[in-house]
């Protein structure tokens, strides 16, 4: 058989048989090992070598765009440093070749690179959410994709984020074209392009997202509008890195709830911070007819760096594969894989047990995350989002939901839901005299505390 056809034999198994060990290819297609190695130099490029020695597997390059992406990590004193090369597999997966691959990337089943599909410590970066969504509407229009970014494939994800994705959350910069973007950014911070930017932007920056289109509660869970910016507290302050949520005018029904809303994951913030929580800075301020929530970003250092951040969603999708139910169920399986410490595992069960008692309907994995250092256990970052989400407006600007209806914990929960009672009581007890809340949010912080009160009373009765 000619070496050509062996060639061609080979690549079509690829194809059609995603990464296969050398050993096993040998055994298939009739080849010596001396052959086979031939005919993958024969090959080129459109076959990727994953490992070494009896580990090594072949797999296929997919044929289509990049045939690989550079990987930065962008350190906290801001300087990038490279990862190595992710490379699209025809059958779906991705290869990281990496000198040094970061243990904590490439653990377990990922030791050598190799990943089922798109790389779980970047699928935060794929677009989704009300940010996601803004940036996949830019981006439709520059590359013809399809403004829905839940149906952008892989590799679709790939080429947008290798070409504008130099602001996105964490440290990972996908590409040479969004790095020099980020190093670009760097200049403008350091000449003082952004002095002139005061809080007292915010109305415009608001304006300029709902101009794009989007509606408050337009998203399948009904998520705030908000915008990302750098800005300055004085003209002579070093610019820090904010995410901003803000309110629909607060002279309507609707308004004022959401405004409500962001006063009250203020306050959560705060009563979390006394009972021992790391938790996001934030402050609401009010321009313009509009509440705007401003949280200083952790993935942030000063106006450059970055620190890797990592959802609970992608661990758990990584990792356990479970699909887990809720907070508390979840960190202690990451626990039991050693991937968190047993501190963070408690600190998340509480804080599930905390958002159940103030009526957060919105805990879903994505508003936990952890940082990503090189080795693990992953730390908890600063906890973010929490508030009593029962309480939102419809998509319609709908005012439904008055009162809170917590429930008895599950007996593994207990403990922490017994620790979490006082915090959740003082919680509402702030809320109930709030002078920037609404009287009709005092009344249901009013209510909330009398339900606190009889759940209690249901959960420490003898049985």
């Amino acid at each position: 058989m000619s070496s050509t056809t062996n060639s061609a034999r080979l690549l079509h198994h690829l194809r059609v048989n995603g990464p296969t060990r050398s050993s096993d290819l040998v055994a298939q297609l009739g080849l010596s090992r001396a052959t086979l190695s031939r005919r993958v130099r024969d090959l080129g490029s459109a076959v990727v070598v994953v490992g070494k020695g009896r580990a090594t597997q072949l797999a296929a390059r997919h044929p289509d765009g990049d045939p690989a992406f550079p990987l930065y990590r962008i350190s906290e004193p801001g300087r990038a440093t490279a990862v190595g090369q992710l490379t699209p597999i025809e059958t779906g997966e991705w290869f990281l070749q990496s000198s040094d691959c970061p243990p904590a990337l490439c653990h377990g089943e990922f030791k050598q690179g190799l990943f089922p599909g798109w790389p779980w410590f970047l699928d935060d970066l794929r677009p989704a959410g009300f940010l996601g969504r803004a940036f996949a509407k830019q981006i439709a229009r520059l590359l013809d994709y399809d403004t829905d970014p839940g149906r952008w494939s892989d590799l679709q994800v790939a080429t947008a984020l290798g070409r504008f994705g130099s602001k996105l959350a964490g440290n990972f910069i996908l590409g040479e074209s969004a790095l020099d973007e980020f190093q670009r950014e760097k200049v403008r911070i350091a000449e003082g392009f952004y002095r002139n930017n005061t809080p007292a932007i915010y109305p415009e920056k608001a304006e300029r997202v709902l101009n794009d289109g989007e509606e408050f509660g337009s998203s399948a869970g009904g998520e705030q509008p908000k915008f990302t910016t750098l800005v300055c507290d004085t003209q002579e302050a070093p610019p820090r890195e904010v995410i901003v949520k803000f309110s629909p005018p607060t002279d309507t029904p609707a308004g004022r709830r959401w405004a409500d809303l962001l006063w009250a994951e203020h306050l959560a913030n705060q009563t979390l911070a006394e009972y021992g929580f790391v938790v996001a800075r934030t402050r609401v301020l009010e321009y313009g007819g509009r509440a705007f929530l401003e949280s200083t970003r952790f993935d942030r250092v000063n106006a450059s760096g970055r620190r890797g951040v990592v959802s609970l969603r992608a661990l758990d999708a990584a990792y356990i594969g479970q699909s887990s139910e809720n907070w508390a169920v979840c960190a202690r399986r990451l626990h039991a894989a050693d991937l968190i410490d047993a501190n963070d595992r408690d600190s998340i069960v509480r804080l599930h047990c905390f958002g159940e008692l103030i009526g957060n309907s919105d805990m879903h994995f994505g508003n936990v995350s952890f940082f990503l250092p090189d080795e693990r256990p992953l730390p908890l970052c600063p906890i973010y989002d929490m508030l009593p989400m029962r309480f939102r407006p419809t998509a319609a600007g709908e005012i439904r939901e008055t009162k809170l209806a917590p429930n008895l914990p599950r007996p593994e929960n207990e403990t922490a839901w017994q620790e979490m009672w006082p915090a959740a009581l003082d919680y509402w007890k702030r809320l109930a005299r709030s002078r920037e809340v609404s009287g009709d949010f005092r009344q249901i912080a009013t209510g909330a505390i009398d339900a606190l009160q009889r759940i209690r009373t249901l959960a420490t009765t003898p049985n």
